[in-house]
């Protein structure tokens, strides 16, 4: 996957953006620095109006900004081969399914290599975000084959971002983690790309070591992507501090992950993000509970429910019932955990979530441990059963070592080896 990069002079794009961008500027009485503000350089935007580089969606969003107009007004003169912009601006804006149809139709008109390679690079997004990354992956993995051959790098490396994630989603951690390192190092060598890319590629790289279960690692990436949060708007602030949030907790520093955490909190409530503020709750109920809280988990899991409902969002809905199926087994309440997560379980397969499912049925098996050994075990052998399924394969090793002491608890030792020895053999 290793490869160069080149120093070519750019063509002209066959774009009538650039043009655009020039007359609503004039129109304005804008000089180019007046544009470009203090984000970008007026070389850029002369380089845009000349049509020399293609625009990224945030570019044409802060132009718009700067113009007063709309995005839209850009485009307005499209032709063909910037219709591609369409469909970003339906993935920008979290429309996943319209931007997935969109670029598939774009693929079906003729294309030259280049537009066709960055059309999939978009509709892989789009599908990872979807949580398809078996779809998403062909599409990334052509995206970026054609991009470097074409000598495209940076281009090339927006592409292997998406094959690192869909392989993180497919639970192929070494790929994704070979990958994401062999980004970071190109970017590290000089590589030209978005502002924000290696800030990405960090975060990315601390998610791929959490879910490997090497917390350490995790924060080792991400408190180095702290220091290029700085310019960042509050909503990718607000994420950022989440994600590290998470990691604070994986690791067993509660403290850390809460204060981290209410930080995201402050931020998604001033900008109104009502699902991400949602999502936060239920983490921090999470946090509160491991550190032995469970009356203010009880209070942020309720919060959490409470917007979830509003906003009629099911898939969210499972892990939140879920979240308190662990607060009610904490408190033993068996009646509130029984209702919990057999509503989470319900909710998670009515949407196809199989790791909600699968956290469900794990908090069902630990609390009939405690009462019904032999239904304990059903649910483990279960639990075990989606989790060879849908993965992460930590996840159903952590399983199977906790199904294995209730079998050494019972005196059956062979059993348990059985399934120690199925935890500790590596993946194919």
């Amino acid at each position: 996957m290793a490869r160069t990069r080149t120093a070519t002079a750019r063509p002209r794009i066959d774009s009538p953006v650039g043009a655009r961008i020039r007359e609503l500027r004039t129109r304005a009485g804008l000089t180019q620095a007046q544009v470009a503000a203090d984000r970008y350089t007026s070389a850029y935007i002369s380089a845009l109006e000349n049509s020399l580089v293609r625009p990224s969606l945030a570019a044409l969003t802060h132009i718009a900004q700067r113009l007063e107009v709309g995005v839209d007004e850009l485009l307005r003169e499209r032709n063909g081969s910037w219709a591609r912009l369409e469909a970003d601006l339906r993935l920008a804006s979290g429309e996943w399914l319209e931007a997935v149809d969109r670029y598939s139709d774009l693929l079906e008109g003729p294309l030259g290599r280049t537009d066709a390679a960055l059309i999939r690079r978009g509709r892989a997004e789009a599908l990872c975000r979807l949580g398809r990354p078996r779809e998403a992956l062909p599409d990334a993995a052509v995206a970026f084959e054609t991009l470097s051959q074409a000598g495209e790098s940076a281009e090339a490396a927006y592409a292997g971002y998406w094959v690192a994630f869909a392989n993180y989603q497919l639970d192929n951690i070494v790929e994704a983690r070979a990958i994401a390192h062999q980004l970071l190092a190109e970017v590290r060598g000089g590589l030209q790309v978005q502002d924000d890319f290696k800030l990405r590629l960090l975060v990315a790289l601390g998610m791929i070591e959490s879910w490997d279960g090497q917390h350490q690692r995790a924060l080792a990436f991400l408190e180095e992507a702290r220091s290029l949060t700085d310019g960042m708007d509050d909503q990718r602030r607000a994420r950022f501090l989440f994600t590290l949030a998470q990691s604070y907790a994986k690791s067993g520093d509660h403290e850390a992950a809460l204060r981290n955490g209410a930080q995201a909190l402050a931020l998604f409530e001033s900008i109104d993000c009502g699902l991400e503020a949602a999502i936060l709750r239920n983490s921090m109920a999470l946090a509160h509970l491991r550190a032995g809280n469970v009356r203010r988990a009880a209070e942020f899991a309720e919060q959490a429910r409470h917007i979830v409902e509003q906003i009629d969002d099911r898939r969210q809905l499972a892990h939140v019932a879920e979240t308190q199926a662990q607060i009610a087994l904490a408190n033993d309440d068996e009646q509130a955990m029984n209702e919990y997560a057999l509503e989470a379980l319900d909710l998670a397969r009515s949407v196809g979530d199989g790791h909600a499912e699968a956290a469900a049925l794990l908090t069902l098996a630990r609390a009939r441990r405690r009462t019904d050994a032999a239904a304990a075990e059903a649910t483990y052998a279960q639990t075990a059963m989606l989790l060879r399924r849908v993965g992460p394969r930590r996840h159903l090793q952590d399983l199977l070592r906790e199904w294995a002491e209730l079998l050494v608890s019972q005196d059956r030792h062979q059993e348990a080896v059985a399934l120690l020895q199925e935890a500790l053999t590596p993946d194919d």
